[in-house]
Order: structure tokens, then C-alpha cells, then sequence
């Protein structure tokens, strides 16, 4: 639809977009960083990524992508064999980009800057949470909390944070900030502000979540019904939901601070 009735301008762009899109995600699928359905997923998403966002949405998801995929890659043993290997799949890239495509949508059909900031806020929160669990659960080894009761656990664990893991949290979201202030040089500095602190805060949900939520089975009675034990939150509903709380409380300090 946007390709059939948008301006003669923007059908070139989505054009581009599918070129493009297919050509990255060909390169993604051939250095093992997504699954089959990931790649799929991730051509409809480079497609609206770059055919609304322009140069601009595809420089904010390949900063989540590239870095996050990198923080991710395979954990080789003494032998050389992938421990842990990595791909990403459908569900984990819907997880992380969905809220950015859907304010982007919204941003591109009435051109407000609150939409932008709220799809921007989204990504950051992603590559927050994404650099997070990456560095201070895995990477580097410290003593971890159990957000909430402060309980000491294992690196990891769902709802653990750590004063690296933090930190890196807080880096990953002023990444996507400050890609978003190299393109819109002229916004204010509140939007900046905005999109680091609710992108950070939304991780603070998502260890939240994984502290009381996650990994938690339903009802015995509800779970009958599937005929397994089915969870509360997973990972990916667990993201889906800080992601999109990260980008909703963006656009109430949006309004608040304008």
C-alpha cells in the first residue's frame, strides 16, 4: 500500500528498502546471526525500518543489530566448537523491533516528532537491555542482584542486574541517542534526554518482569488446557513488554516536558 500510493520520491526509497533489506539480511543469515524465520522477519522489518524511517531507521537498527549480534556471537570451547551458538529467530526480532516499526508507521503517516522519539525509545531500550544481558551476565563476571529483593544469584539469571550490566545498559541506549541527535541536530536536547533515560528505565521493567514474572507457569488449570505448563512471560513477551513500556512512558515525558 505505502508502495502503490506514496510520492514518486518515497517509492524509490521502498524500493530500495527490499533491495537492501534481502542483501543485509543475506549477509546476516550467512555469518549464522539468524535462524530462517529471523530472516524473514528481518526483511519485512529492514523494509519498514529503511522505506519509512529512510537512512535515519536503518542506521538506528543496524546499531541495535550489528552491536548486538557481535555482544552475542558464539562461545567457542577448548576445541573449537560453538558452545552457546546464537542465531536470532522471527520471534526475537518482533520482540526487539516491533514497538520501533509500529510509532515509525505512525511517525511516517503524520509526520510527528513525538511517534519518532516514542520508535526511537523502543530501539533503545533494546540495544539497553540486549548490551545488558549480554555484558553483565556473561561476558564479564561480578556479583549480581535480584532486582527487587537484592538477593545475590548467578550471572544470568532472569531479573539479575549488576553494576557492569548497568552500566552497559545505560551505554546501549546513549548509542541509539546519539545516533538519533546526529540526524536531528536541531531537535532539542530534552528529546535526547528522553530517549536514554526511558530506554533505560524500560530495563529496569524488564529485570522487573524476570524477577516476579518470568519463567513463571499459569495455573495448573490453565495450563490443562494447553496440555503443558504454560508460562506467564518468556523472554521474548518478557522484551515485547518492557520494549513497549519504555517507548509508551517516552511519549508521556514528551508531552510533559513540551
Amino acid at each position: 500500500m505505502f508502495l502503490l500510493f506514496s510520492e514518486g520520491e518515497n517509492q524509490i526509497r521502498f524500493l530500495l528498502a527490499i533491495f537492501l533489506s534481502f542483501i543485509i539480511v543475506l549477509v546476516a543469515y550467512v555469518l549464522n546471526w539468524l535462524t530462517l524465520d529471523g530472516a524473514a522477519a528481518s526483511i519485512l522489518f529492514g523494509i519498514i525500518a529503511l522505506g519509512l524511517g529512510g537512512i535515519f531507521g536503518a542506521s538506528v537498527v543496524l546499531g541495535f543489530f550489528i552491536t548486538s549480534s557481535l555482544l552475542s556471537k558464539d562461545e567457542i570451547g577448548t576445541e573449537g566448537i560453538p558452545l552457546n551458538q546464537f542465531r536470532r529467530n522471527g520471534m526475537q526480532v518482533w520482540a526487539s523491533g516491533f514497538w520501533f516499526a509500529f510509532w515509525l508507521i505512525f511517525w511516517f503517516s503524520t509526520n510527528s516528532t513525538i511517534f519518532l522519539v516514542a520508535a526511537v525509545t523502543a530501539m533503545a531500550f533494546s540495544t539497553a537491555d540486549t548490551w545488558g544481558a549480554e555484558v553483565g551476565g556473561k561476558r564479564v563476571k561480578g556479583t549480581t542482584w535480584l532486582f527487587g529483593s537484592f538477593k545475590k544469584v548467578n550471572a544470568g539469571v532472569d531479573g539479575g542486574v549488576s553494576i557492569v550490566g548497568t552500566i552497559t545498559t545505560f551505554a546501549g541506549a546513549l548509542l541509539i541517542g546519539a545516533i538519533y541527535w546526529f540526524f536531528y541536530q536541531q531537535m532539542p536536547i530534552s528529546h535526547l534526554i528522553i530517549i536514554v533515560s526511558a530506554g533505560f528505565i524500560g530495563s529496569l521493567v524488564d529485570s522487573l518482569i524476570g524477577t516476579y514474572l518470568q519463567g513463571k507457569v499459569l495455573h495448573k488449570r490453565i495450563s490443562a488446557v494447553f496440555k503443558r505448563k504454560s508460562k506467564l512471560f518468556d523472554n521474548n513477551l518478557t522484551n515485547w513488554v518492557s520494549s513497549g513500556v519504555s517507548s509508551i512512558l517516552a511519549i508521556g515525558l514528551y508531552l510533559i516536558i513540551s
